[in-house]
């Protein structure tokens, strides 16, 4: 695991943007050390670079190697920094040379830490792994690895996670670096505003929000505008229906009804109002949006609670029944409309209407997941659906109770069942709102409820997270198509999984190893999920043990373009880095050709491996097989 600890100064690059990586030497480094660094699009370094340093005990800064005979340590008190700049070539594997202009700079608010500073990236979106290697005078070596991307716009990639705390006098900003070392590049504002009906107070900085908390609009200005700093957009809750019983008293007209003559209410709170256009709800709402952009939110999270899906209506002294998988739609188009250039996320609350709201004009789809959907298979159904319908990046709102203080399970267990849920996730190609504030996981709808997690824990999700960074490319790319249920499995044999007393299955079955299988021009990409030994498939419930680890697997596929390489990485291991895989042809059958063989040396919770191919080129293979890698 990673001794030298990193963080990038952004959760998520603009293209032109330099990109800031803060490294953290441990004190255990003895006398001078070298070291040296790569940047890695998939397998293949892009930028590399080396760095020396004096007596890191005593606080000596690291300079890169060309530089070293100038400036062997840099001072530990504050002055204007000095900057050593190298250029390094690399020639990258079948790609063009790339230089690297990288500038390594002292940091005086803590003796050892650096930070290199990298020019952009000039090919625009994109997403890397960084990895350093430190050996000091003694033989001692240290390794840390981090992930960063580049986007034009979050929407690529929309990594969602949450604040929920912004009590008067809060100045603790943690919360705000936690989301930037996760890479988290949207944040919602929960329950935030003055009241569901009127989201901006009408002069009060501190005021008592409708549950009863304190809230500080000074404390909100100065998360949005940290979060701004690094990379990550805010985005304001506010449910689209909602309004206090004063609010709904004077304006009955606008309410729904329920087929009692009622209105409906969520509990004794929130009255559900009318979104249809002509309704005088609608514009009141959309003015209130529009406080919020000009406040300095980047966007909003639009709420629904579920219900009601129908509904009656009182306009003009007539009555009529409203559908709202009609209304959504035409509500998130008229936010669109008077809000052009704000992010706008919509809650699809059990996927519902996921099949109406994919073509509104919304920046990604988002799913809040509750029972009946329980399997983690089920999950990644959502998933599907959602994407094939929309052809936009997916969010799950996927709250794990088993964090919860009284849920009576044991936090080992409850960290297990999330380390297979995210797992399944995004193996499934979908994002997962779960962290934020403190560094904790939501664990309820009521976001102040959030869970508390171990440090153990604390460092998978660094890894997990950084991982599906990374491998944005191989996870999340609309242009992935899911072949899991028609070539392995069943009577499909263009993928074929073993090993010894193993069970493989494209359909999540008890005590197996879930195989997704998924393909896009010049790739094929296999995630193994292990769910052997667990207790229960159930996406939001703990494990009682992690799964039974399982090695040598062996993977024969049907590939008929030429093969440039095979690959394997994990988030559970050492490192995230792709490993190369040797690999040979077998003979499949007399008519059939010849299998791609290679084996995977490890699966804990999820491994994937990836097939890099020359597309549309024709594999020749020679018979008996040669060749092989």
């Amino acid at each position: 695991m990673s001794s030298i600890q990193l963080q990038t100064d952004k959760a998520m690059y603009r293209p032109g943007e330099k990109i800031q990586i803060e490294m953290a030497l441990p004190s255990s480094l003895k006398g001078a050390w070298r070291g040296e660094w790569v940047v890695m699009d998939l397998e293949q370094p892009v930028r590399r670079g080396e760095l020396t340093g004096g007596e890191a005990g005593e606080g000596g800064a690291g300079l890169p190697a060309s530089q070293a005979a100038q400036v062997a340590e840099l001072p530990q008190v504050a002055k204007a920094p000095q900057v050593a700049q190298t250029s390094q070539s690399l020639q990258a594997p079948s790609s063009a040379t790339r230089s690297e202009a990288a500038e390594l700079v002292s940091a005086a608010k803590q003796p050892m830490t650096q930070t290199l500073v990298l020019e952009p990236i000039p090919e625009g979106s994109g997403a890397y792994g960084f990895f350093v290697t430190v050996r000091d005078e003694a033989g001692g070596e240290r390794r840390g690895e981090i992930a960063f991307d580049v986007a034009e716009h979050w929407r690529e990639a929309p990594r969602y996670g949450f604040l929920s705390d912004f009590a008067p006098g809060d100045a603790d900003d943690s919360d705000l670096a936690f989301l930037r070392r996760h890479h988290i590049n949207i944040v919602q504002f929960y329950d935030w505003m003055y009241r569901h009906d009127q989201l901006m107070p009408d002069a009060e900085d501190e005021f008592t929000e409708p549950l009863g908390r304190r809230i500080s609009l000074s404390v909100v200005s100065r998360k949005i505008r940290g979060l701004a700093a690094g990379g990550m957009a805010a985005m304001a809750y506010a449910a689209v229906y909602a309004s206090l019983s004063d609010y709904a008293e004077a304006h009955p007209e606008q309410l729904l009804y329920n087929n009692g003559g009622e209105p409906y209410k969520l509990g004794d709170y929130y009255h559900i109002m009318d979104i249809s256009p002509d309704s005088a709800w609608t514009p009141h709402i959309l003015s209130e949006f529009a406080k919020v952009i000009d406040y300095g939110f980047h966007g909003l999270h639009l709420d629904q609670y579920g219900f009601p899906k129908q509904a009656i209506r009182r306009m003009g002294g007539r009555e009529e029944v409203v559908r709202l998988r009609e209304s959504y739609p035409s509500f998130i188009a008229q936010t669109r409309e008077a809000l052009p250039s704000a992010g706008l996320i919509f809650n699809n609350v059990s996927s519902y209407p996921v099949h109406t709201t994919a073509d509104a004009p919304q920046d990604a789809m988002y799913i809040e997941v509750w029972d009946p959907v329980a399997t983690l298979e089920q999950l990644k159904e959502n998933i599907d659906r959602a994407r094939e319908l929309s052809g936009k990046q997916v969010i799950l709102a996927a709250y794990l109770p088993c964090f919860q203080p009284d849920s009576g399970v044991p936090q080992q267990e409850a960290e297990i069942g999330a380390t297979v849920a995210m797992a399944s996730i995004f193996a499934s190609g979908g994002y997962h709102l779960l962290l934020g504030e403190q560094g904790n996981v939501l664990a309820d709808s009521y976001y102040p409820n959030y869970g508390q997690v171990s440090e153990a824990f604390a460092a998978t999700l660094t890894r997990y997270y950084d991982f599906i960074v990374m491998y944005r490319s191989l996870l999340f790319d609309l242009r992935l198509e899911d072949i899991s249920m028609t070539f392995a499995g069943g009577i499909n044999t263009e993928i074929v999984f073993a090993a010894e007393g193993v069970r493989f299955a494209p359909d999540l079955t008890t005590d197996s190893v879930w195989n997704i299988v998924k393909e896009r021009p010049g790739y094929t990409v296999i995630h193994l999920i292990n769910v052997r030994g667990l207790d229960n498939l159930t996406w939001h419930a703990g494990k009682s043990q992690p799964p039974t680890r399982t090695e040598a697997i062996e993977v024969k596929v049907e590939q008929l373009e030429e093969v440039e390489g095979v690959y394997w990485t994990s988030p559970d291991g050492e490192t995230m880095q792709a490993q190369p895989l040797a690999w040979d042809w077998v003979p499949k059958d007399a008519h059939q050709g010849h299998y791609l063989r290679f084996v995977v040396p490890r699966l804990d919770y999820w491994t994937m491996v990836y097939i890099k191919t020359r597309p549309g080129v024709a594999a020749r293979v020679t018979s008996p097989p040669s060749g092989g890698h």
